[in-house]
């Protein structure tokens, strides 16, 4: 047994009141075990916290963290700001609402005229959020886990993380 992943448990909750708490325990993993086993691990991990609760598990979560392969060199750009947020908006296999997949950080490269130019490579991403993967292990979907079929829309944003940015900030 090789521990030489890392990952973590997330386990959400309700009381009688109708609040919501979430905990997270994390792990080390074995990379060499399946999807079965993380599911068993997780199931075995919620029983005994079940045993010491009151309160109704909700959902737990199992995750792997892994570190990007992709190049990021001379990233973060100094202009770069998170607030910039590209939503693109998908139609689904089950019912008529959109699903909208925010990505901060939206590249100054990707804006035409103030709006997201929809070619290269905003296509390639576009195109994997409604198809499965190259390995066919994975397909992106919505919240509730409805296939994506195609983009409806797509827009810029600028959402606020006005606490983050104060930690973040200085005065001269």
């Amino acid at each position: 047994m090789a521990l030489d992943t890392q990952g973590q448990f997330s386990f959400s909750y309700v009381d009688g009141l109708g609040t919501r708490a979430s905990q997270v325990i994390y792990l080390q993993l074995d990379s060499t075990k399946t999807i079965a086993n993380l599911k068993t691990d997780a199931q075995a991990m919620a029983a005994l916290l079940v045993g010491i609760l009151d309160v109704k598990m909700l959902e737990i979560q199992a995750s792997v963290v892994l570190v990007p392969s992709a190049d990021q060199t001379g990233k973060p750009i100094s202009t770069s700001r998170v607030e910039q947020t590209g939503v693109f908006n998908f139609l689904n296999a089950s019912n008529p609402r959109r699903f909208g997949e925010a990505v901060p950080g939206l590249s100054d490269d990707v804006i035409s005229g103030g709006t997201i130019d929809l070619g290269a490579p905003v296509a390639d991403f576009v195109t994997a959020m409604h198809t499965i993967s190259g390995t066919g292990a994975s397909q992106p979907t919505t919240n509730y886990y409805t296939l994506l079929t195609s983009l409806a829309d797509a827009f810029l944003s600028f959402r606020k993380r006005r606490k983050q940015l104060e930690r973040s900030s200085y005065e001269i």
